[in-house]
């Protein structure tokens, strides 16, 4: 089987061999035993007074399949070209199977990415995957020809000073051929199949964001992401390498089309985008969600900033205020979890983007769940806060409906913050519009008002209480689009209700709105009460009537608006 005066191995004694950073070894390939279905990987002992063959020159027992040859997916199209595309770098520690009956992950995962990407890009990419410990001067000769490297971190990884000397000369290959970075997509993909210390990322890598296959339960105990349906972790292991494999299709076509070239300096991208969002970092316990909500922008079109790492020091404000910076909205989770609390800070990291946030005068959408179950008074203090104190902006919603009817909700308040390219074609001659704003319980009261209205030739808009909660919201914003006018009815309604109309009308230019609402007040009846004696405005008429209702108090609303 070995040529004369070489010493061969397999991957299960190398893997017990790996700790001895001088013993240099070849990969040979891939071979079949007689009688052994099982693919077994062979590497040669190279010492200067060892023989090194090739691996066509073993025989005997041994069948070989070549290493570095993409295994074919039946008929799909073979990349036309002779060049690289993707090198898969991991630690062969971190390919052993735990059974004989199962594969190693990084095979699984190996073999899953070249079906898919070859699905998404119409052929199958040049994919080829070698651990570092033992990879020869030739092999690494070929990172020049490469469009991306995969690199699948591991303790066992970041220990390895080959696999971190490799690492660091993709990147410096990369950066003299067009950029580390396409389109804003990297072409490092950091995919953390173990969870290791942020501090122990190497530089080339600290700043990129990472697919992390894996989660972290509440007791600190972590469960990997397998490619296994009898895996509880089975779907998580879906969604996250579907991310994967369609960034990693959008970087090869980049790099295809030659679209390749130095990323914007900072003074080039400075200025607000218009289809950038900012979608903070949320607890881990809600990263499925935000992973969810970037692919979904991503696929509209939209940048989603962060795009790197934030840093977990006394950087993290200054980073996250200049990514604020660019974006037009803020989208901000909470859940039932307070998040990381930053060294010298008070403030969780979601309640700093929050806080930040709001100081940039930035539109905010934030959502959390309606059963959501909180067990950490810090987090419901601050969720208490942001009900009682709403941020004074015109464009800021807290909601807890569907998720899905939050993205809906998400990608609908994008579209109207987007400037109107198409001048507004004046309306045809209409009765003016009064938005009448009232509690369900008032419905009765408010008849009268109604009908006064309309007889003084108003068109009355008027809210509703049957439907979805996304269906009434968007009933709400639709009036307030449309309505000349605006009156708030406050007689059922709390003091909190109240507040909460007030900001809609703060809110509504943000609606798409073509011009300022002409009018606005606040009709005080009913029952009286302190607050409602109190009540005072400078940006709203308040108009008082706790008698029978009379035409007349309504007089210096309706004279201006006829």
């Amino acid at each position: 089987m070995a040529v004369a005066g070489s010493i061969l191995i397999s991957s299960k004694i190398l893997v017990e061999i790996n700790n001895q950073e001088d013993l240099q070894v070849k990969y040979l390939g891939a071979f079949h035993l007689k009688n052994d279905r099982e693919k077994r990987d062979i590497y040669a002992i190279d010492l200067p007074d060892l023989v090194v063959p090739e691996g066509h020159e073993i025989g005997g027992k041994l069948h070989p399949q070549s290493a570095y040859q993409p295994e074919t997916l039946g008929p799909v199209v073979q990349a036309k070209d002779k060049k690289k595309d993707v090198f898969i770098s991991y630690a062969q520690l971190d390919d052993v199977a735990l059974t004989k009956e199962e594969d190693g992950w990084i095979s699984v995962f190996d073999q899953a990415l070249r079906k898919r990407t070859a699905q998404l890009l119409g052929y199958q990419p040049v994919i080829w995957k070698g651990p570092h410990e033992m990879m020869d001067k030739q092999a690494i000769g070929e990172f020049a020809k490469l469009k991306v490297m995969i690199s699948i971190l591991s303790p066992r990884y970041l220990e390895s000073k080959n696999c971190l000397s490799h690492l660091k000369e993709f990147y410096s290959i990369a950066n003299d051929k067009g950029g580390v970075r396409i389109n804003n997509k990297w072409r490092i993909f950091k995919v953390i199949k173990t969870p290791v210390r942020p501090e122990m990322y190497p530089p080339e890598i600290e700043g990129i964001l990472g697919y992390e296959f894996f989660e972290i339960n509440e007791d600190g105990h972590f469960r990997e992401f397998t490619l296994d349906k009898r895996s509880p972790n089975y779907y998580q292991f879906l969604e996250r390498f579907e991310d994967v494999a369609q960034d990693l299709s959008q970087v090869i076509r980049s790099l295809e089309t030659d679209n390749i070239g130095p990323q914007p300096s900072k003074d080039q991208d400075s200025s607000r985008d218009r289809k950038a969002v900012y979608l903070a970092k949320t607890t881990s316990d809600l990263n499925p969600l935000r992973d969810n909500i970037r692919r979904d922008l991503e696929m509209r079109g939209y940048r989603v900033l962060p795009e790197e790492e934030l840093p977990l020091d006394q950087r993290f404000k200054d980073v996250v205020k200049e990514n604020l910076s660019k974006c037009q909205l803020s989208v901000l989770l909470f859940g039932g979890k307070y998040g990381l609390v930053l060294e010298d800070e008070e403030r969780s990291i979601p309640m700093l983007q929050y806080q930040l946030s709001i100081e940039a005068e930035l539109p905010c959408l934030m959502w959390r769940p309606d059963d959501l179950k909180v067990e950490d008074p810090r987090q419901q203090s601050f969720l208490d806060m942001i009900d009682t104190e709403p941020p004074n902006h015109e464009i800021t919603e807290i909601l807890s409906d569907e998720f899905e009817d939050f993205k809906t909700h998400l990608i609908d308040t994008l579209v109207n913050l987007t400037p109107q390219t198409e001048p507004i074609v004046e309306e045809e001659q209409r009765p003016p519009r009064v938005y009448l704003i009232y509690d369900r319980e008032d419905a009765e009261a408010t008849a009268v008002i109604d009908d006064h209205l309309y007889n003084l030739g108003f068109e009355v808009l008027k809210p509703i209480f049957e439907g979805t909660e996304a269906e009434l919201r968007e009933m709400h914003k639709d009036n307030l689009r449309i309505c000349d006018a605006a009156l708030i009815y406050y007689g059922y309604g709390s003091e909190f209700w109240l507040n909460a109309k007030i900001n809609d009308l703060r809110k509504a230019p943000g609606f798409g709105r073509s011009k300022p609402i002409t009018k606005k007040a606040v009709y005080i009846s009913g029952e009286k009460s302190r607050s409602k004696e109190v009540f005072r405005s400078r940006e709203l008429e308040v108009i008082k009537q706790f008698d029978n209702f009379s035409g007349d108090s309504l007089s210096s609303f309706t004279d201006i608006l006829i």
